[in-house]
């Protein structure tokens, strides 16, 4: 089962809020993971609010109910040809853009991240995820964000949406007013360099499976094999997008989060998630075998072994 990111869907085409030196925007409703968005999409780059801090005009509480994005993975089972471009970008930012296609070329799964730069002018998130620890949050909180009520993540995740639903990945795309300056310095740009890529397998094949756990976290895991050998096992677990979600009341600060990339959950377990995750794929590269990895005495690993065994059967095929 291939399951997409998100649609996308046309309701108005003006936006009298447009400054004079900003391209004309259209308004945009977007439903991704069960939720709806309207957005001010432009066709070009807008004029950057960076390090302006104007005055709030929303609370934090009625800001937070204002603002969404989504950090969750599609559900089910996706495999497919698989390919990645990474480069630096603005600064040193790491753009890493992962696409993955059908047997026919055609593009089934895209999924773009940044790694914030070594000296990231908020040292907290220097090398750190934007999309999968708490920088969309750390944005949400400056009152620049006020008018657009966007994060970085939104601005990504309806730019993949497009590549997937118009199946490609150069020339213009829409973007999102306002959280534009990724998708269009850092994403695009990688994009358009693998346009050819994808015309053909590189031999490199992804299997990728994310299951939700019923306590408001997911389970995932990607893995890459390279002519048929193992060359990549990432596991995550993924906190739901909204807080109430999550059972445990201990985790529910965590929320629109992974463990892995989560700083704070990280500081807090003394990045218990991460050695974990890192100590499964040294062993799995080391024995080829995803189910040969000695048994631990705990959930995560219980939830590792489950994904593992169905793509381990998917690989069988």
């Amino acid at each position: 089962m291939i399951l997409v990111l998100s649609s996308l869907t046309l309701v108005a085409c003006s936006n009298e809020n447009s400054q004079p030196d900003e391209p004309k925007a259209k308004k945009v409703a977007v439903e991704s993971q069960g939720h709806d968005y309207n957005y001010d999409v432009v066709t070009s780059a807008t004029t950057t609010t960076f390090g302006t801090h104007p005055e709030a005009k929303y609370t934090k509480e009625e800001k937070e109910a204002r603002m969404f994005w989504s950090v969750q993975s599609p559900t089910g089972l996706i495999k497919g040809h698989y390919y990645k471009n990474e480069s630096e970008f603005d600064g040193g930012n790491r753009g890493i853009l992962e696409l993955v296609t059908d047997d026919d070329g055609k593009l089934i799964h895209v999924e773009f991240n940044e790694m914030a730069s070594a000296n990231y002018y908020e040292p907290k998130y220097a090398n750190a995820s934007k999309r999968l620890s708490d920088y969309a949050f750390f944005q949400a909180s400056n009152t620049r964000t006020d008018d657009t009520l966007v994060t970085w993540v939104n601005g990504i995740t309806f730019l993949e949406g497009q590549m997937l639903a118009e199946n490609r990945l150069d020339g213009n795309f829409e973007t999102v007013k306002g959280s534009s300056t990724s998708a269009r310095n850092g994403m695009m740009p990688l994009a358009a360099e693998m346009k050819d890529w994808v015309k053909k397998p590189f031999g490199f094949y992804y299997y990728g499976i994310a299951e939700p756990l019923g306590n408001g976290l997911t389970a995932r895991l990607q893995v890459v094999t390279e002519d048929g050998k193992l060359v990549s096992v990432k596991y995550d677990e993924i906190f739901a997008d909204q807080k109430q979600e999550i059972t445990d009341p201990n985790l529910q600060a965590f929320y629109r989060q992974s463990k892995y990339f989560s700083l704070d959950y990280g500081k807090e377990t003394a990045n218990s998630f991460v050695k974990f995750a890192d100590g499964i794929e040294k062993q799995v590269l080391k024995t080829q075998d995803l189910l040969d990895v000695p048994e631990q005495d705990t959930e995560s690993f219980r939830n590792y072994e489950k994904l593992a065994q169905k793509i381990h059967v998917e690989m069988g095929k």
